[in-house]
């Protein structure tokens, strides 16, 4: 094998299909860079056997082969050198990696028990890659962080009334999002590893559309010259529909940016600002942000907000709340209660596509 190819293009096709690859698989391979060279098209796959993102380039070819390269290294490596072309050669057990005055030789992987491609190849249904982008940011954020956890560490993708339906829920909160696209047939459902999708917002900055092809036991996402194939989580997601909580009496009406700005101020007082409970009290045209420690004292804030119903105390996980205010993305949102111990539903304000529910804390 041997090729030239302008180190740009080069350290961005390493690095995208790099991060498919791991250092602590048992298999050596897998932490190894497959290229392959035919003519003019060289491909650059990684995976660990669940992920894979394969990269095609066009390179200035002068002989063809296939070779293994530690992923990690070869990535480095290829980003360190200067702009210009970059020359690949291959040797009996080493490739040689130059650019101008700079030279490099990386031994190559040994084995040929690299994973096939189990993607699908051809035209998916095709969506706009800003929808997909901004939703990914809205729900991969509620998905379990927990390897035990299952299925609830991926994202639940469906077909809902010719609108694809992205939900996420770590048994404390949960993300729901409605994408004006047509791409999974209505009642379908498949479950995405979140992990992948956080790869997959990495790469939809890439080009204007995405194709989406998903099979029994894989996803495939294109992405201009980039796929990315994961295989799909088995087992039972919860009922969303079932949580969402019907005709809640208890509404408020606030700026979002006030109520973000006062949760970073109050929660200062906390040691532990995830274990410690963020008190919303909500009583006329105002709310009240109360956090206190045995140790550190006591902080309060009132902001300006609109309510209706009863007035109330609710306790929350301050992270969990923030993070929920912050994927609503809307000036003003509305926190819907009707019990203490109760589902919270957040919404931003004329923002129907997208619904955050929250667990509060126990008094």
């Amino acid at each position: 094998m041997k090729f030239r190819c302008e180190r740009e293009v080069l350290a961005e096709a390493f690095g995208a299909a790099s991060r498919a690859s791991t250092g602590r698989a048992t298999n050596p391979t897998l932490s190894c860079l497959r290229l392959v060279l035919a003519g003019e098209l060289l491909r650059v796959t990684g995976t660990d056997g669940d992920l894979t993102i394969d990269v095609s380039l066009t390179v200035s070819g002068i002989k063809d082969g296939v070779v293994l390269v530690p992923a990690k290294l070869t990535s480095e490596v290829v980003r360190s050198l200067p702009s210009g072309a970059v020359e690949f050669d291959l040797g009996d057990d080493k490739v040689d990696i130059s650019a101008g005055r700079v030279n490099f030789t990386v031994p190559i992987g040994a084995g040929d028990d690299f994973p096939k491609w189990s993607g699908t190849v051809g035209e998916g249904a095709p969506m706009a890659t800003k929808d997909l982008s901004e939703a990914l940011k809205q729900v991969v954020r509620a998905a379990s962080n927990d390897d035990a956890r299952g299925v609830y560490t991926g994202v639940l993708m469906t077909g809902v009334e010719g609108k694809l339906r992205l939900v996420a829920t770590d048994s404390y909160r949960m993300a729901i999002r409605d994408i004006a696209a047509n791409v999974i047939p209505d009642d379908a459902s498949f479950v995405v590893p979140a992990r992948a999708l956080n790869e997959l917002q990495r790469l939809l900055g890439t080009a204007d559309r995405v194709s989406i092809n998903i099979t029994e036991n894989d996803a495939t996402f294109e992405v201009g010259n980039i796929r990315l194939v994961t295989r799909l989580l088995k087992g039972a997601f919860a009922d969303y529909k079932r949580l969402i909580p019907p005709n809640l009496p208890n509404t408020l009406k606030v700026s979002r940016e006030a109520m973000i700005d006062a949760i970073r101020r109050v929660k200062l007082v906390a040691r532990d600002p995830i274990g410690t409970p963020l008190r919303l009290q909500v009583a006329g045209d105002a709310v009240t942000l109360r956090m206190v420690t045995p140790d550190n004292g006591e902080a309060t804030e009132q902001i300006d907000a609109v309510s209706s119903g009863s007035d109330i105390e609710i306790r929350f996980n301050n992270e969990l709340l923030a993070s929920g205010l912050d994927a609503c993305g809307t000036d003003e949102i509305t926190i819907q209660t009707s019990e203490p111990g109760k589902l919270a539903l957040i919404r931003g304000v004329d923002q129907n596509e997208f619904t955050y529910l929250l667990m509060p804390l126990k008094s």
